[in-house]
């Protein structure tokens, strides 16, 4: 009997040993809507608008130069959750859906034994996208919630601190080793809105003037410098309540023992323009303060730094699948934690309204190419030319900037078309794989 009880003892010990080996992971994609780098602190900005990421930044990799592979949500969010420049993964338009035949990462990580779940505030980053494909669970605002008081944000959407809290409860009850979370918070999208706390803490308790939540992309847009404060003001609020939820986020992973086996990834799928070159919002253009996006990487495989070369949206999922030891030798990008990184030419693409713009980063510059738009599709969706007085419809514009020496992107290099720009240019057109036309008059359009 003694020694029947030995050996239970002996069992135990070795079962529970080898329960206390295994390695739990938890990796998080956390993006936040229309989230501009130059708003954030770590990135110079002077206003309070992120004291949570900015202390992830000092304690991780902050990546200098990021930028998205395309201009709006859905296709950008796509390729964060596929890997795929938005030409490949077919998912360009408000109409369109992930294709059948394109993977998904939730998919690949799903296959190889990894829980996955997603959490988005924004349609257009989730099922109505098709983006719930290969997730395990997936909560979003077209499918899942509900509008409480609880729940919305000044357009109806709900808040940050509301998808933590559902982030929080879903990992609380799982017991999962290995899970994969995406998290998508929209607070500071426009019409600009934030809890009203907030809202006085940006604009001054003593503000009496208009508060304008919403702009217009480029015709009457010629706001008095009141409504560009407020609007500013109210956007930079929205980061911030987005910023407390990742920092209940992080608090709330803390708590539950997990925080040391997590990975962060914060990003946006893109930023935001107020008026810098002449247009407002985000979409149909390809000027810094809407493509240039902060990348913040935190967990034990990510020194404390400041990374200077230039990444895109697509190396984030291939980062996410290097860390789970999944192959992904067909999807462009690089792994962040690649030892001996490449340089990159990063495409951002708009194919929307019968509007085809696209741009290549590289070496230092950026070439901006805009297309002959379809006129026929452009007139069912637009109606009126004058809303978009920058689209061109029978002819070719080319621009390019100088982002080291011209970061603000005030002086187009072009003409003479520079050597590397026109080698750029050349590398874009065979991505896309169309042909040249004649060349636009130096006032036709703006990109």
């Amino acid at each position: 009997m003694r020694k029947l009880a030995v050996c239970f003892s002996v069992l135990l010990v070795s079962v529970t040993s080898h329960a206390a080996e295994v390695k739990r992971e938890l990796v998080i994609l956390l993006l936040v809507d229309a989230m501009r780098s130059d708003h954030l602190g770590a990135y110079g900005y002077t206003k309070p608008t992120s004291p949570e990421m900015d202390k992830l930044a000092g304690e991780g990799t902050r990546y200098a130069h990021a930028f998205v592979n395309a201009p709006w949500t859905r296709p950008s969010t796509v390729s964060y959750l596929t890997g795929m420049n938005a030409s490949r993964h077919k998912t360009e338009s408000a109409k369109s859906k992930l294709p059948e035949n394109v993977t998904t990462v939730a998919q690949r990580l799903t296959t190889a034994g990894w829980a996955t779940a997603g959490f988005t505030a924004n349609g257009n980053g989730g099922s109505l996208a098709g983006l719930q494909k290969g997730f395990q669970k997936f909560e979003d605002p077209t499918t899942t919630y509900t509008k409480d008081a609880r729940g919305v944000t000044y357009n109806n959407l709900p808040q940050g601190p509301f998808i933590v809290d559902r982030v929080l409860g879903h990992l609380a009850g799982s017991k999962a080793s290995k899970q994969f979370v995406f998290v998508f918070l929209v607070d500071p999208h426009d019409p600009y809105g934030a809890p009203p706390e907030l809202e006085e803490q940006f604009l001054g308790k003593n503000y009496k003037g208009v508060v304008r939540r919403k702009a217009s992309w480029e015709v009457n847009n010629d706001y008095p410098a009141e409504e560009r404060f407020s609007m500013q003001a109210i956007y930079d609020a929205g980061i911030r309540n987005a910023d407390i939820a990742i920092g209940q986020l992080v608090e709330g992973l803390k708590k539950q023992g997990v925080w040391n086996d997590t990975t962060m990834f914060i990003t946006a799928d893109h930023g935001e323009a107020f008026g810098e070159h002449g247009v407002y919002l985000h979409a149909h253009h390809f000027y810094d303060e809407i493509l240039h996006v902060p990348v913040i990487a935190h967990g034990s495989r990510f020194k404390p730094g400041v990374e200077q070369r230039w990444i895109q949206a697509i190396d984030l999922p291939k980062t996410v699948l290097d860390i789970a030891n999944v192959k992904a030798d067909d999807l462009p990008g690089q792994s962040l934690l690649a030892k001996s990184p490449k340089e990159e030419h990063i495409i951002s693409e708009y194919n929307e309204f019968g509007i085809h713009r696209q741009a290549i980063l590289g070496e230092g510059v950026k070439v901006i190419w805009q297309r002959p738009a379809d006129e026929e599709e452009f007139m069912k969706e637009v109606r009126e030319k004058r809303f978009f007085p920058s689209v061109v419809f029978d002819c070719e514009k080319v621009r390019a900037f100088d982002e080291v020496a011209d970061p603000a992107e005030k002086k187009d290099i072009l003409p003479p078309l520079s050597g590397k720009a026109e080698a750029l240019l050349n590398e874009l057109k065979q991505f896309v794989g169309a042909p040249s036309y004649p060349a636009c008059a130096a006032k036709a359009g703006t990109d």
